[in-house]
């Protein structure tokens, strides 16, 4: 992506100056190329995100924002695989979601699964809700483009709307070594690569809970012994801002998918 040629280095006198090595794809697999959160202040302070600007938009207003870090030198937990779905549109000539509807939820049969409720469907649409000051709970809106409508800005890091069913069928596809019910999606060599730990131990070490993180954007066990419930090395898993989750753990041979619709 040639925007990313002027990005710079946030100081900590304020001040900016260049990188010290260009963000690669890696970095921002591993959320190691210094972006920000999509709700960080200093991206709503900067306006970067909408849902109602395109990707290519988003990915300008994301590197008019300094880094938080030179790339590879700390992990951040980031906008970065919304970044990577423009490279996923640049690369292949679609725009994202056709992209992933081509090649992820048509052929894993994953037909309630899409970036918006279309209006035959939207009873089907679970509220969410987050805890009130009073104790009860209160409907809650995680974005201002509701999910009945199709938004301008489709992402890697957020929007898709699920079902407990269908989640599964990808949970189990990575369970099954990238094959699920006679399709095969990724290789075996492919899965074994996204889901182990690609940290260099010196940023594994700033990380808690005996987890380091996968290129394929999940958390994955590297020390059971300081895992949390019992986990298992190799165990991967993540979560979803509208209180979804979902955990693999080859040693088991166990896929868990969880949606309780509760957020933050």
């Amino acid at each position: 992506l040639p925007e990313f040629g002027q990005v710079t280095v946030l100081q900590e006198d304020g001040s900016t100056r260049p990188p010290n090595r260009a963000a690669t794809i890696e970095h921002l697999l591993l959320h190691t190329a210094g972006l920000s959160h999509r709700r960080s202040a200093e991206y709503r302070e900067a306006d970067v995100r909408s849902r109602d600007i395109t990707l290519p938009q988003l990915v300008n207003n994301v590197v008019s924002v300094p880094l938080r870090a030179d790339p590879g030198s700390e992990y951040r937990y980031s906008i970065s695989p919304t970044v990577l779905g423009r490279l996923v549109e640049v690369w292949s000539g679609q725009s994202f979601d056709e992209f992933v509807e081509e090649r992820i939820l048509i052929p894993l049969g994953m037909s309630d699964t899409s970036f918006w409720v279309e209006p035959g469907d939207q009873d089907r649409l679970a509220s969410i809700y987050s805890l009130s000051d009073g104790g009860g709970l209160s409907p809650y809106a995680i974005e201002e483009v509701p999910f009945t409508e199709r938004p301008a800005l489709l992402e890697g890091a957020v929007g898709l709307v699920s079902t407990v069913p269908d989640f599964l069928r990808f949970s189990q596809m990575l369970l099954n070594d990238g094959e699920f019910d006679g399709v095969r999606i990724l290789s075996r060599n492919t899965v074994e690569m996204i889901t182990e730990n690609g940290l260099p131990q010196e940023i594994l070490r700033t990380r808690s809970g005996g987890e380091g993180w996968a290129l394929g954007n999940v958390s994955v066990v590297v020390d059971e012994t300081a895992a949390e419930q019992g986990a298992h090395a190799g165990e991967y898993r993540w979560n979803g801002s509208a209180g979804t989750g979902f955990w693999v753990d080859p040693t088991t041979e166990t896929a868990i998918v969880t949606m309780w619709q509760s957020s933050p």
